[in-house]
């Protein structure tokens, strides 16, 4: 299973580099204007046309620079299937036959509207409550799925062709992570939410220092709430070690 992580930015994309990472999802408005900075330094590339983007700019810019990704979804509209399927009519229409269509507000309803072919890739987008969300996903029929923003779901690594996730931005921006441990995670606080863990913050960052130390930061910048340091730091914590457990290192880092 692939993993694709969002960037949004110089710092962001910067920092993915840091790391090795291969995959990598980006918003319309981020890639825009800097496409080839994505498609230079990373070996998939998928993009999204992003919350509130524009429909007409996004096709044109898809049309245009259709060599230079790998992945691009549908026009979607969060929660609204009929309005979705409209999108996806739309494109096909306009000879768009390569995006990937998105499920929306109810993911059996949808695809039973799209009758997909056993091989096709289709994404899945949003429903409004989680229990119903997961119990929708066990009643998907075989076909290849992305996760959209479903890093939750990175253990059921054999539902999912390829997932996306923003939560490795988490510590820098939330002072807060999650960290790899016996097949299972544990929350970590930073700055004032983790003065009472500092100890137990030195144990994990002394455990996995062999990645910190690939990735480029130190123990000490960790400890001094250094904002590069924590923005990469859940590559050493968290998601190294947990593709290295589900045997899908090589397809998410170089």
């Amino acid at each position: 299973m692939k993993v694709y992580f969002n960037a949004n930015n110089k710092a962001t994309r910067e920092a993915l580099m840091d790391c090795g990472v291969k995959n990598v999802m980006v918003a319309h408005k981020y890639a825009y204007a800097s496409i080839d900075k994505y498609r230079d330094n990373f070996d998939s590339l998928f993009v999204v046309a992003g919350v509130n983007g524009n429909k007409e700019k996004y096709r044109e810019w898809l049309i245009k620079n259709k060599s230079k990704y790998d992945y691009a979804t549908q026009f979607d509209i969060f929660y609204d299937m009929e309005a979705t399927i409209k999108c996806l009519k739309e494109e096909r229409d306009m000879g768009i036959d390569w995006t990937i269509p998105v499920l929306q507000q109810n993911y059996l309803q949808h695809i039973s509207r799209l009758k997909p072919k056993r091989d096709d890739y289709v994404c899945l987008g949003e429903i409004k409550g989680k229990i119903e969300m997961e119990d929708q996903i066990r009643k998907l029929p075989p076909l290849k799925y992305h996760g959209l923003a479903k890093g939750n779901f990175i253990k059921r690594n054999r539902m999912f062709e390829s997932i996306d996730t923003s939560a490795w931005i988490s510590a820098a921006v939330s002072k807060k992570t999650e960290i790899w441990m016996n097949n299972s995670t544990i929350s970590m606080y930073f700055g004032n939410k983790g003065k009472g863990m500092v100890s137990q913050l030195q144990y994990y960052l002394e455990k996995y220092k062999d990645n910190m130390e690939k990735i480029g930061i130190t123990k000490q910048q960790v400890l001094d709430n250094d904002y590069t340091a924590l923005l990469k730091l859940p590559f050493a914590v968290l998601f190294m070690p947990m593709c290295k457990s589900f045997n899908i290192y090589d397809a998410n880092f170089k």
